[in-house]
């Protein structure tokens, strides 16, 4: 089990849609997660200006340089991210492996081999995986649940 001075870093959002509409990538249940995680880790969400802070987290970092990045990835303990820059960054610096919550977006093309891939059912992928975003909507089914999430990350960290 973790203990208290375990860090995780959550990535929680994908680029924002042009049509407004939520994000398909983006993991509905953070709240959720959080709330479980935050009782046995330090949650730290990282982002850009204009996105919502996850409640429960103890902090928010917005904006950071790659140099703040990669400090931050190589002192956490893990860290968990939607299909959005991070886990691209992380393989392509070589940095820890950690885990990537799948929905419609498919690991086997988007993903990488070191990380914790988890995708809830290849049936709630898009047909047409190279299609622009904007032509699905978010489907909180397609994703694993929270409790699911919180059991990867404490296997992993232990």
């Amino acid at each position: 089990m973790m203990t208290d001075s375990e860090i995780v870093v959550i990535s929680p959002y994908s680029k924002p849609m042009r049509n407004g509409q939520t994000n398909p990538k983006n993991y509905p249940y953070w709240g959720r997660l959080v709330e479980i995680l935050a009782s046995y880790a330090e949650v730290i969400q990282i982002g850009t200006q204009g996105e919502e802070k996850i409640a429960g987290t103890e902090s928010f970092l917005r904006n950071l340089s790659f140099e703040e990045l990669r400090d931050l990835i190589n002192c956490c303990d893990t860290w968990i991210s939607v299909d959005n820059f991070l886990p691209h960054f992380c393989h392509c610096e070589k940095l820890k492996p950690g885990i990537v919550l799948w929905g419609k977006s498919d690991p086997k093309i988007f993903g990488y081999p070191e990380n914790v891939n988890l995708l809830k059912s290849r049936t709630y992928l898009r047909s047409k995986q190279f299609d622009i975003w904007e032509v699905d909507t978010s489907d909180p089914n397609a994703f694993v649940l929270p409790e699911i999430v919180a059991e990867t990350i404490m296997a992993q960290v232990i």
